[in-house]
């Protein structure tokens, strides 16, 4: 890996999956009709798998006790993630690898998914929030550790979360921190 390579180097773990621009490609990705994958959108069947069987959101392999969320802070306000945990290793890999998550990007897109995914027929499922973040500066994320989680509905967005009970939120650390637009 060279020093100015924004691609940390891939854990044995990641192997089996595709990359893509020296990227993994999530589990939870969504692929298009013509073979690529669309970093940003999520396969909303995958990502109900993940959730029901427990599936790391990265790499697609059954979770063990201790699993990482990737949750915004407000989010973490409510100890709930939209998005399916992820391995230790796994999520220390996507908290480098991923430009949001990672902070290389200061701002959400500008262009709807939704909009993008349906000139190729396709309909958008994941966290209707993504819309009310267009062109907004990102948001600050966090990794938090927990030993158990439970699904639910989500009363605001409907969609399947996992709720983070606080005595099995083990820890929280910080991956990026607020924008300076953000901030003010």
């Amino acid at each position: 890996m060279h020093a100015n390579d924004p691609s940390p180097g891939i854990p044995p773990r990641l192997l089996h999956r595709p990359t893509m621009g020296g990227l993994v490609v999530p589990y939870t990705t969504l692929r298009l009709p013509d073979g690529r994958y669309r970093f940003g959108a999520v396969d909303f069947d995958r990502q109900t798998q993940a959730f029901t069987d427990r599936l790391c959101q990265t790499c697609g392999t059954e979770l063990g006790n201790r699993t990482v969320f990737a949750v915004r802070d407000t989010d973490l306000l409510e100890l709930t993630s939209h998005e399916p945990s992820m391995h230790p290793e796994c999520a220390a890999y996507s908290a480098t690898a991923c430009p949001m998550l990672a902070g290389r990007m200061t701002h959400y897109q500008h262009t709807p998914i939704a909009e993008q995914l349906a000139k190729l027929d396709l309909a958008v499922h994941g966290d209707p929030g993504t819309e009310l973040r267009l062109g907004q500066p990102s948001s600050p994320w966090s990794l938090a550790w927990a030993s158990g989680y439970r699904l639910y509905t989500h009363p605001r967005t409907r969609q399947l979360a996992a709720l983070i009970p606080p005595g099995q939120l083990l820890r929280v650390r910080p991956v990026t921190a607020a924008t300076a637009e953000a901030g003010s």
